[in-house]
């Protein structure tokens, strides 16, 4: 993807933690005749210690994106993060408006996973998910039986991550003065969205504290 220099992540950690926050992601392949197919799903992190790291998920068996994996199958993974407009009437001069935001991508070779890879799978993301719920769900609690039979509706992959590119839009080419301004008309805001980029950008730069 295309990233100005001023806003390119290196942070390998940061890279990573911020897929781990941000697990629901859009998954791409390219189907028949070059046609792009996308699917949003809930995608899981590999990390590995000695190798390339990993991202796994499951499609449905009815989503004909499924026939377009195969060993080696080129794909891209995006996570988004939160974004907010930002309107040029916040700065002390003339200026166009922009947008804020964090999103990484990822990009390698998918495989299908056997069954009990898949098993395993479902068995990370129902105790992921679950952990906040009052009576959570789990592997167990529902059979692994039952959880094999519903499996046949489903379709897991694995993909090796070859390369993985962050953007950090965050004003980081304004000025003090400007910077801090966007901060504080950000957190005037209702959106959430807009509350998380500003924090973002206060975290990342201490704005002076007066105007």
């Amino acid at each position: 993807m295309y990233i100005n220099k001023h806003n390119r992540e290196t942070d390998p950690e940061r890279l990573l933690a911020f897929m781990q926050a941000h697990s629901f992601a859009l998954f791409i392949t390219t189907g028949e005749n070059g046609v792009p197919m996308a699917t949003h799903l809930p995608i899981e992190l590999v990390i590995s210690a000695d190798g390339p790291h990993k991202l796994v998920g499951h499609l449905a068996k009815a989503n004909p994106q499924w026939k377009t994996l195969a060993q080696e199958t080129p794909a891209l993974v995006v996570f988004s993060g939160p974004h907010a407009y930002i309107s040029s009437s916040w700065y002390d001069h003339p200026n166009v408006p922009t947008w804020n935001y964090l999103s990484v991508q990822a990009s390698g070779r998918t495989r299908i996973l056997s069954d009990d890879e898949t098993l395993a799978l479902l068995r990370i993301q129902l105790d992921r998910y679950e952990a906040t719920s009052e009576h959570p769900v789990s592997v167990d609690s529902l059979t692994e039986a039952y959880v094999r039979r519903e499996m046949r509706g489903v379709v897991a992959f694995e993909m090796t991550i070859d390369t993985l590119e962050g953007a950090a839009k965050l004003s980081q080419n304004r000025d003090d003065r400007n910077y801090a301004a966007i901060v504080a008309q950000l957190r005037q805001l209702s959106d959430p969205d807009a509350r998380r980029i500003a924090d973002e950008m206060a975290a990342r730069r201490q704005p002076p504290d007066r105007l």
